[in-house]
């Protein structure tokens, strides 16, 4: 058995999609554990009325198993694995500038694209248009400025893939779903960032292959 087990949604690609890459572009082997909607039971509900809810930390996903024990929370799981597979600087202030970034990312996630994920009919086609005239222009543009303040490279950080470069690369597939590629017509750092992220060896094959999902 793998010493890492990731559980996460079979369905979308979310905040658990991200940690398969970080892996999968450190070559570690990890046991990819995929739960269907139809296990986990309601998303909102404040019971843990399935066996796959009681069996995390919190109930909620994605936790991992990691040399037996359990842990969760996305964002200091990905931090720890990125500081022990090199792809979170050089520096504290890298690290400052990721944390950013990945912070800045669950902003717009959450409640922008939760709350169209889960609207229902017109309300939904209106959210979307809010979505790609407001509020994706506001954050693509501070994405772009932030990478803009480490040259023209296409990362945050330094000149090679880091931790940053690859949440955001997954929350900007999210937003071509919605919105079409167009959605990054105006911002070419971006557009470099993607363009670094599915080249990068280790991750290359992975991102062709994995299932095809909007979020």
């Amino acid at each position: 058995m793998a010493d890492i087990q990731l559980f996460y949604f079979h369905e979308i690609r979310g905040r658990g999609e991200f940690l398969r890459m970080l892996l999968t572009a450190a070559g570690i082997q990890f046991e990819d554990v995929r739960i269907k909607m139809e296990t986990w039971g309601a998303i909102f509900s404040e019971t843990l009325e399935t066996e796959a809810k009681q069996a995390t930390p919190y109930g909620q996903l994605p936790y991992i198993i990691y040399k037996g024990k359990k842990y969760a929370q996305s964002i200091p799981m990905a931090s720890y694995f990125a500081k022990r597979f090199g792809f979170y600087g050089r520096t504290d202030e890298d690290a400052l500038k990721q944390e950013e970034v990945m912070h800045l990312v669950e902003d717009l996630r959450v409640p922008h694209v939760r709350d169209w994920v889960y609207a229902q009919g017109e309300k939904k086609a209106q959210m979307l248009q809010k979505l790609k005239d407001i509020i994706f222009p506001r954050y693509l543009g501070y994405f772009e400025a932030l990478l803009a303040e480490n040259g023209n490279h296409g990362f945050f950080v330094g000149h090679s893939v880091t931790m940053a470069d690859m949440y955001l690369y997954d929350i900007l597939e999210t937003l071509q779903g919605l919105g079409g590629a167009e959605v990054l017509k105006d911002f070419p750092l971006l557009q470099k960032l993607c363009e670094n992220v599915r080249s990068f060896p280790a991750l290359k094959e992975y991102l062709v292959n994995r299932p095809k999902t909007t979020v």
